[in-house]
């Protein structure tokens, strides 16, 4: 299990790829680690996330997945999916998502499936300017180192590195340091190499891009204290909504906001529009935010 195959980097199709070990069970291929050495939390959303639309009616399109985080996973041995039937109606489709390694149960899921249907329609409008263009933004490398160690101060935000995510910010200096950064904060995202047009494996895709930096903005309000005392920052649940399914090769504007912080726990929510502005997608986290020892 690792994040090369062969002489190259693999690619997010490769590592949401899937093998069926049993009926309604599908085996990872990969496994990618995050700076603690751990599974990446992305790569447990979208491989559950995949596991569920393997098995779901092929003309019900993904609408929702809920998910527990329950132990950390280990990104050298493969993570078990057994996906299970939870409701099969006229216009919904259900199923739960057990992820193992070994004897551990290492997270929970629920996905959701939907025929569409004439409705009412509304959306949250992008907050995007005109004339902001992802391509001439800067990416984590290209702010200061500065900041950037101030940052690994805070949960290590400052170094993370992803050979298939492309992360672009806005106004990167004021939204990133210590005085002035609040708990808003909103950044471009996609994946810098080409996709499959399969909508089921964009959508996995995407619920793997959705846990990128998405609980920052419950830390950034708390930058200004950065050396006092380190942050220790970890993803307890995560929701995502799809109003479309996204095409994650193509830039997303991402809009994140926490909405508290307190008794050890941040909570946070992202709207995702598209070049078009259009609202694709919501998330939601619950983070532990807590002081280290």
């Amino acid at each position: 299990m690792s994040g090369v195959a062969g002489d190259h980097a693999i690619t997010l199709a490769e590592r949401m790829a899937l093998d069926r070990i049993a009926p309604q069970t599908w085996r990872s291929r990969h496994g990618d680690s995050n700076q603690n050495g751990r599974s990446y939390g992305g790569q447990l959303l979208g491989q559950a996330f995949h596991a569920a639309l393997l098995e779901a009616p092929p003309e019900r399109e993904p609408t929702m997945m809920q998910f527990l985080f329950l132990q950390g996973a280990m990104p050298d041995r493969p993570v078990d999916y057994t996906v299970s039937g939870l409701q099969s109606g006229k216009r919904f489709d259900s199923a739960g998502v057990r992820g193992t390694q070994g004897e551990r149960t290492v997270l929970q899921a629920q996905v959701s499936c939907a025929l569409p249907l004439d409705g009412p329609a509304h959306a949250r409008p992008s907050p995007v300017l005109a004339d902001e263009d992802p391509e001439r933004l800067p990416g984590l490398a290209q702010v200061s180192s500065q900041l950037r160690d101030q940052l690994a101060l805070m949960g290590g935000y400052g170094r993370d590195v992803n050979d298939c995510i492309e992360f672009r910010i806005p106004d990167a200096e004021r939204q990133l340091a210590g005085a002035t950064a609040d708990h808003r904060f909103r950044y471009w995202i996609r994946v810098p190499h080409g996709l499959p047009d399969v909508p089921r494996l964009q959508a996995a895709c995407f619920a793997y891009l959705s846990d990128w930096w998405l609980n920052f903005c419950s830390m950034a309000p708390h930058l200004k204290r950065a050396g006092e005392r380190p942050i220790y920052i970890t993803s307890l649940n995560h929701g995502v909504w799809l109003h479309r399914v996204p095409r994650c090769d193509r830039w997303l504007h991402v809009a994140s906001e926490s909405l508290h912080a307190a008794h050890g726990r941040g909570l946070s929510i992202a709207h995702y529009h598209d070049l078009e502005g259009r609202h694709v997608a919501t998330a939601s986290q619950d983070c532990l935010l807590a002081y280290g020892d």
